[in-house]
């Protein structure tokens, strides 16, 4: 079937040939252009359907990454995750064609030099600095010590976007590949200013400033000439938030209430005591660890029903050209996912963090249907600059397990 341009092409070829039949004039050709301008265009589009599709190889890559870590003292760990994606993004498949990953162990090396040249080193000799000219007891160390941490917390915002805009760039499928189009510095802004009215509301603000920083990250998201597009509102989150944040208080204050009159209320008459000795020291660290892993599990178990709606809203609010996509996360299946992650971690002692990683992705994908079509005949590589240096304060501030 011919596009209706190409019989708007073929009229006006006969109208100017010397073999024209005399019955097409100039009228003809007009009326039959126009007739033809007013029809929709063809679309050329395919369905999208995203997969992973297992290779062999990643077992020897754990064991060759951990081993070489300790033989340089972690610093092989750059060329470590880059094998580990490439691995990774080659078992996923876009309608039956890989992804291909082209970022380098040296991209990220240099990224995290530049960070801690910029960053870490000024903040390392201003402390020492001041350590040596005031001793430890002045309150300008403490000082310094709180301006790094808040430093850190405005700078984490920009640490995940050039995170994403880094390997988004070096992210190929059918020689395409992805950037961001915003900007770093004013994403990080919104983070931080999102983090402070979440602290503010006790959490209460966390679907909407999640929704809204979503928004602006997923709308800035071009893979080749083709932008991602995300709208959509919080409204829907704020039931199931609800019940997991009254959940959670009650939580604590059932373990807290447990600790003080069951088991613990021996240990917490001891801290009463004339003064801590070594054996309460020891006692009050084993029960911090021990709390604070409790707790956490906790946290991360009650969460997880609120975790899991959040993310298939908002990727049902997320449309590429002309389809959309649905994810189908559930509160049990995430725990499991949580829960066979730090087994996997724990029980290998770290060597099993590709697994970690893969798992994970596989668990989206396997969850994510799409509906619609793509017409990828109309995409075009991306035209934006890319980042010559890597990650570095993603890796300084150990922004997830990729």
């Amino acid at each position: 079937m011919r596009c209706p341009c190409e019989y708007a092409i073929v009229s006006a070829d006969l109208r100017d040939s010397p073999f024209a039949p005399a019955s097409i004039g100039t009228c003809q050709a007009m009326t039959a252009i126009a007739a033809t301008a007013g029809t929709p265009p063809v679309r050329r589009g395919e369905a999208v359907a995203v997969t992973y599709e297992p290779r062999p190889g990643l077992v020897g890559i754990a064991i060759v990454n951990w081993l070489l870590n300790i033989v340089t003292f972690t610093l092989y760990r750059f060329w470590a995750k880059t094998r580990v994606r490439r691995h990774i993004w080659s078992c996923i498949r876009i309608n039956g064609e890989p992804l291909e990953y082209t970022g380098t162990g040296g991209e990220l090396f240099l990224g995290a030099l530049v960070v801690f040249g910029l960053l870490f080193l000024p903040v390392i000799a201003l402390n020492g600095v001041v350590y040596l000219a005031f001793g430890p007891e002045s309150p300008l160390v403490a000082g310094i010590s709180g301006l790094s941490s808040l430093i850190a917390l405005v700078l984490y915002g920009m640490a995940v976007y050039r995170a994403r805009r880094y390997r988004l760039s070096r992210t190929l499928w059918r020689g395409i590949r992805g950037t961001m189009s915003g900007s770093p510095g004013r994403y990080t802004l919104r983070y931080f200013g999102a983090l402070l009215l979440k602290v503010v509301t006790l959490g209460w603000a966390t679907p909407a400033m999640n929704l809204r920083l979503e928004n602006r990250i997923v709308n800035e998201t071009v893979f080749g000439s083709e932008p991602f597009r995300f709208a959509g509102s919080s409204a829907p989150l704020y039931r199931r938030y609800a019940v997991c944040w009254f959940a959670m208080i009650v939580i604590v204050f059932a373990m807290l209430a447990a600790a003080m009159g069951g088991g613990f209320s021996g240990f917490f008459k001891s801290l009463g005591g004339p003064g801590p000795g070594p054996e309460v020291i020891i006692r009050i660290v084993v029960f911090g660890i021990v709390a604070a892993l409790v707790l956490g599990l906790v946290y991360s178990i009650v969460w997880a029903a609120y975790t899991a709606r959040q993310m298939n809203t908002f990727v049902g609010y997320t449309t590429y050209d002309a389809a959309s996509f649905c994810l189908s996360a559930s509160t049990l299946s995430l725990i499991g996912l949580y829960l066979g992650n730090i087994a996997i971690f724990i029980l290998t002692l770290g060597i099993g963090q590709p697994f970690v990683a893969q798992r994970t992705i596989r668990y989206f994908i396997d969850r994510l249907q799409s509906e619609g079509t793509v017409d990828w005949t109309a995409i075009r590589q991306s035209s934006a600059a890319m980042d010559r240096r890597g990650e570095g304060l993603a890796d300084a501030f150990d922004v997830d397990i990729f």
